[in-house]
């Protein structure tokens, strides 16, 4: 996801005809994921931080609350009748917030792409 910084310098500086390469490269974000959300090794404290699927979900991908029926076709890998109103993974809740699923439109139907219940 994003640029190949190192690889523009390279190409830049072989265009040039000098050379090219990065003396520093930091990543500020990666997705919906900054800077400002990230601990250093000291910090963790050999602690670790395991983010839950649910709010990783929400942050990543749109979201589509299902009823009952359809979180119970859900767990069970059956593809939705249904248009998520998306380009690429939407990510499917049951009533009561848990996370099922990653499904992504096909024509007239919705298909499951990672199943997480079970």
């Amino acid at each position: 996801s994003g640029t190949y910084i190192r690889a523009i310098a390279r190409d830049l500086g072989a265009a040039l005809g000098v050379g090219g390469h990065l003396t520093a490269l930091r990543r500020t974000a990666v997705g919906p994921f900054a800077l400002a959300d990230a601990r250093s090794v000291e910090e963790q404290d050999g602690e670790l931080v395991v983010l839950d699927i649910s709010d990783v979900a929400r942050r990543c991908f749109p979201v589509r609350e299902l009823d009952a029926e359809a979180a119970r076709d859900v767990g069970f890998g059956r593809r939705l009748q249904r248009d998520l109103r998306a380009e690429g993974p939407v990510a499917v809740f049951a009533p009561g917030g848990l996370f099922l699923a990653l499904y992504e439109q096909r024509a007239e139907i919705a298909v499951p792409v990672a199943v997480f219940t079970g």
